[in-house]
């Protein structure tokens, strides 16, 4: 992007962001928790971004660091009785922890079985979640108690909305730190070329590995939070079904880009409670069969809208918005590999035509013997 250009991508997001604090002032408060929920499942996908959009891992077992999270707070809070701060920062501790040591052992493979490998840790959390272990209190779930009357009480909606709206900000800020770093683009350059990033001088495992970390902190966090939000926590934040969620969001908004992952949460969010409201409605209710059976069906409709985005959008949303406006950055930002391979060139010091001499070619004379 061109200097000339910067602003225009911090302006857009300072006028969005001074609407949203507006917000509050202009509705409701009861209208504010699904704005709220929005806040915090677009932490939970830019989170799995970092992972899938930025690095190319396609994880099945993101849930495992949600459902982690809000575990941790829950029995911190509830059982232990400890102080809500202290409740995030085992949260967060409980993440780092999964994350290092999932992560050393996940990724040690690749493809499709890295995805089965996350899968099974997800699977492997449910059912300890679900027998009981650790005072989990098995499918019955945790209640969220002694939490701040202020944030949580009645009334109270708009502080815990500006609570998840600074939470969601400060995440978006910390994260684009680390992807336009230059372990981000290193990031890129595995995504890109996993064994080409390695000849260059990186090793591949480290970096993966450092993001896979950074992601499960953020989504423990995140699920921490949310934990808060909902007042209880259940087994249900470590099914699959939350995961390809996450993975719906980020392809919707575009992979590679934070802010696309942020706009992915809100239409799928969105999408699914005014898709359930529509056909809960007397209108359907009241129609004939066949509406029964197309408009009464929610994810029939979603799944029409699903591929109708894919169809026409198929960089995501904000790959459509930078190709139509130009903004000068693709979706997944660059440089990649390009200015990696430069920069390891420049650590060695290594001259473009000396580094090895030209191999000899079929039609070339053999080599005399001696």
């Amino acid at each position: 992007m061109t200097r000339a250009r910067l602003p225009v991508g911090w302006l857009v997001g300072g006028v969005v962001l001074l609407i949203l604090a507006l917000f509050p002032l202009f509705i409701d408060h009861a209208d504010l928790a699904l704005p709220t929920e929005v806040f915090i499942f677009a932490l939970f996908a830019m989170s799995y971004d970092v992972v899938f959009g930025f690095t190319g891992l396609i994880s099945f077992g993101q849930s495992l660091f949600v459902g982690a999270g809000a575990y941790a707070l829950a029995v911190d809070l509830t059982q232990y009785h400890e102080p809500l701060w202290v409740a995030f920062f085992a949260a967060l501790l409980t993440g780092i922890i999964l994350s290092v040591i999932t992560g050393a052992l996940a990724l040690r493979t690749r493809g499709v079985y890295f995805a089965m490998v996350t899968l099974a840790f997800a699977q492997g959390a449910f059912t300890l979640a679900d027998s009981g272990i650790g005072n989990t209190n098995g499918e019955t779930g945790l209640s969220v108690s002694s939490t701040p009357a202020w944030l949580t009480g009645p009334g109270n909606e708009a502080h815990f909305y500006y609570v998840a709206l600074a939470v969601l900000v400060l995440g978006y800020l910390l994260l684009r730190l680390f992807v336009f770093s230059p372990a981000g683009r290193v990031w890129q350059a595995v995504r890109e070329n996993e064994y080409r990033a390695q000849m260059i001088g990186y090793r591949p495992f480290n970096y993966k590995l450092m993001s896979y970390v950074i992601a499960g902190a953020v989504s423990s966090t995140a699920g921490a939070l949310y934990a808060v939000y909902v007042g209880s926590v259940s087994t249900n934040l470590f099914s699959a079904d939350l995961t390809i969620q996450l993975l719906l969001m980020v392809i919707i908004g575009g992979a590679g880009s934070l802010w696309g992952a942020i706009v992915g949460a809100a239409l799928i969010r969105y999408l699914n409670h005014y898709l359930n409201v529509l056909s809960s409605s007397s209108f359907v209710a009241n129609g004939p069969n066949w509406l029964h059976q197309t408009v009464g069906q929610p994810l029939l409709l979603f799944g029409i809208i699903y591929l109708f985005l894919v169809v026409f959008f198929p960089q995501g949303i904000a790959g459509a918005i930078q190709s139509r406006f130009q903004l000068g950055r693709s979706v997944v930002p660059k440089p990649g590999l390009a200015e990696v391979e430069a920069e390891a060139a420049e650590a060695v010091d290594v001259e473009v035509g000396e580094s090895v001499e030209p191999l000899p070619t079929a039609t070339s004379d053999p080599p005399p013997r001696s």
